[in-house]
């Protein structure tokens, strides 16, 4: 998939300035993405999301904190992210507002979603990134933190997740995240995500504006961008990535969660340009290169087993014919 994804520039400002607050200049991180500082107080203006990421590792790197994403992401106000951050506070219950949060970020194309998912407990609330081969840590930390913050605008600040799931290595501070999310973290997850109780999902709050829903609503559909949709390929990959590395991922299987016959599924995602053997090749290729660039020290058979693949000759191969290099020597490897 050749989109580029594009994510409003202003998001980085809460980066930018704890790189100044701890004595560091900021312009060569900007620079590097052709960027200067005075675009990200433009409201309309936007990055490449591959460099917005790039830019929240290089910030984490520079201030030497792996946890910068987590610790801002948590401090975060509604009003910092824009008319999302209010969705939170105009809808009748928590599962409504989780569920328009969804419908309007992935509206906005920016190369992220949250999906909400049903669970006989509750509900899995994932996070995902349309992006291969850069480092995803900062903002996927970011991001679930900051959700966390929103929920609590209208639960209350001691809210907490029943779990909290992450797709990465833990860098020996379980206490930070623990701390933050005030629920038990698990790390090397096959998705990040906030796993949530019906209890929390179905309880009404008295800290909503149900009047403000339609106005936030019309400000979200006039600035959204428009695309194809996309939605059927990326339940497909969703379904994908939570299989990935713990059983075989078979059509059948995915068709069934879907509720469609096999042949239908088939014939809808060739109408999208795609197949499920590409997305299986796709979700395999974004895992070992995240793996890769989250500097993540395994072994290659280990690298192999999380792909999805059943040994590393097979996976060294695939690699190769995905990058030209053998995966020991991928200029995507990250050292830390």
């Amino acid at each position: 998939m050749n989109t580029v994804h594009m994510i409003r520039s202003y998001l980085l400002l809460p980066y930018i300035e704890a790189v100044e607050a701890r004595g560091h200049d900021a312009t060569p991180i900007l620079s590097a993405h052709g960027l200067k500082s005075a675009d990200l107080v433009e409201p309309h203006f936007r990055v490449p999301f591959r460099a917005f990421l790039a830019i929240q590792q290089a910030a984490a790197d520079l201030v030497g904190d792996p946890c910068l994403g987590l610790r801002i992401g948590a401090e975060i106000r509604p009003e910092q992210v824009g008319s999302l951050g209010l969705l939170m506070s105009t809808s009748r219950t928590l599962r409504e507002a989780l569920l328009h949060f969804s419908h309007w970020g992935a509206s906005m194309q920016e190369g992220w979603e949250l999906e909400f998912i049903d669970t006989p407990e509750g509900a899995d609330y994932v996070y995902r990134v349309h992006e291969l081969g850069v480092s995803t840590r900062q903002d996927v930390e970011y991001s679930l933190a900051n959700m966390c913050s929103l929920i609590r605008t209208r639960m209350g600040r001691n809210w907490a997740p029943a779990e909290v799931h992450l797709a990465h290595s833990n860098p020996s501070r379980a206490r930070l995240y623990e701390g933050i999310f005030h629920a038990s973290v698990f790390f090397d997850q096959p998705v990040s995500k906030l796993v949530i109780g019906n209890k929390d999902l179905m309880l009404r709050s008295e800290r909503v504006s149900y009047a403000l829903l339609p106005i936030v609503e019309a400000h979200l559909l006039a600035s959204r961008t428009a695309q194809p949709d996309e939605n059927l390929a990326r339940q497909v990959s969703l379904i994908v990535a939570q299989s990935m590395g713990r059983r075989p991922v078979q059509i059948t299987d995915v068709a069934t969660k879907l509720g469609m016959p096999v042949r239908s599924l088939q014939r809808a995602l060739a109408e999208k340009k795609t197949s499920f053997r590409d997305i299986v090749r796709q979700e395999r290729q974004r895992v070992a290169e995240d793996l890769l660039a989250q500097g993540r020290i395994n072994s290659i058979t280990e690298i192999a087993i999380s792909a999805g693949y059943a040994d590393g000759s097979v996976f060294s191969r695939a690699f190769r014919t995905w990058t030209g290099s053998a995966p020991s020597r991928s200029p995507l490897r990250r050292k830390v």
